[in-house]
């Protein structure tokens, strides 16, 4: 008893320490560098950092857009105004430790609309592969081009980049065949002692879905070079591809990390390291992007949160109170299945919610 409680004392100070001590760091860089700061020529544009608001609020919306995509395909139609107020709504629980309790918020909200809870997982599941794969894809793209910058100098140091960034493209292309995918996915689960899914989604639907997160990428990552350029005229433009792949992976990273929420510290970590290896900045302007970004971010996110959440939604505290009243649909004893279900996955640490046996996938997805 003992050992679990000062288990669970060390992983929050982990959660919330962590990130402290990151972010600190970053300052200290900046109060540090802070001489060579003032030494270049910079220049403060309200103009084009309000432009990369804009595009940051852009790619919040475009995330409930290609979930309800996501649905469509798998035979649930969710009405647009729906879609995204449910998507958006469901965030605001992203913050908490585990990166995994906007699941379980978004999977009963989605119920009251005739969506079931396993093609709810399913989509889910499909949107977060399909959205990490995306940022791995449009970094690689994005290496394409760090051969054109001073960062990578030599013809080897190109030639490497070229082959990393090309077979890394090949290799995602395998992965997201179905077939592949699906066996990995299972190969996970049975390490995870839970049931086998089969998805039945075509190829060429996970590709276009692929794409449209690729896009969504390219929209946020823009929005990053723009606020790039608003604090450091001298931008070249070669560094706006380079841009979108360093903020797509660095995305990836944080949320792959699990461990604060929403993967504070560690995105803004790869940032300034991915920085540093194509494209360095003067001074510490590398850890003010990484700041100002999260900063820039946080609030786009929170102001269509906000929208989504106040323009007729319900709190998912009541929906979920809703759900396990016995006359609804759904029973108490299911709600609370689903509930222990994504609780076990987060106490696992393993980021990513499982379905139970008694809900197996691959009896109730339709996505052809």
């Amino acid at each position: 008893m003992r050992m679990s409680t000062a288990k669970n004392i060390g992983k929050r100070l982990l959660q919330f320490g962590l990130p402290v001590i990151i972010i600190g760091f970053f300052l200290y860089e900046v109060k540090k560098n802070w001489g060579e700061l003032t030494a270049q020529t910079f220049h403060w544009d309200p103009w084009l950092l309000a432009l990369a608001f804009v595009g940051f609020v852009c790619q919040e919306i475009s995330y409930g857009l290609i979930w309800k995509g996501v649905l469509a395909r798998l035979g649930a139609r969710l009405g647009l105004r729906a879609s995204l107020r449910i998507y958006l709504a469901s965030e605001f629980v992203r913050y908490i430790p585990g990166n995994i309790w906007h699941v379980l918020t978004r999977i009963i909200w989605v119920g009251k609309y005739g969506v079931s809870r396993p093609v709810a997982f399913a989509s889910m599941a499909i949107e977060l592969i399909t959205k990490l794969a995306a940022g791995v894809l449009i970094f690689a793209v994005s290496l394409l081009f760090w051969r054109d910058l001073d960062a990578v100098s030599s013809l080897t140091e190109q030639r490497i980049v070229l082959a990393l960034g090309v077979g890394t493209i090949l290799a995602l292309c395998i992965i997201l065949y179905p077939p592949v995918l699906n066996g990995l996915l299972n190969v996970a689960l049975r390490v995870l002692k839970r049931e086998p899914i089969k998805l039945t989604l075509r190829y060429r639907d996970i590709l276009l879905v692929t794409l449209f997160w690729c896009a969504s990428w390219c929209v946020a990552g823009s929005a990053f070079f723009v606020m790039l350029l608003s604090l450091w005229a001298n931008t070249p433009l070669l560094a706006w591809p380079v841009c979108i792949g360093i903020y797509a992976l660095a995305w990836d990273i944080g949320f792959v990390s699990f461990i604060t929420p929403s993967g504070l510290g560690f995105r803004e970590g790869a940032i300034v390291g991915l920085f540093a290896l194509a494209l360095p900045l003067p001074g510490g302007l590398a850890a003010i992007m990484a700041l100002l970004s999260r900063f820039v971010s946080t609030i786009a996110e929170l102001l269509c949160v906000s929208v989504a959440y106040f323009s007729g939604g319900r709190p998912a505290l009541v929906i979920g109170q809703e759900q396990a009243l016995p006359s609804d649909s759904l029973d108490m004893a299911d709600t609370a299945d689903t509930a222990g279900t994504v609780i076990e996955a987060v106490d696992s640490n393993t980021g990513v919610a499982e379905p139970s046996a008694s809900t197996p996938l691959e009896e109730q997805i339709v996505g052809e």
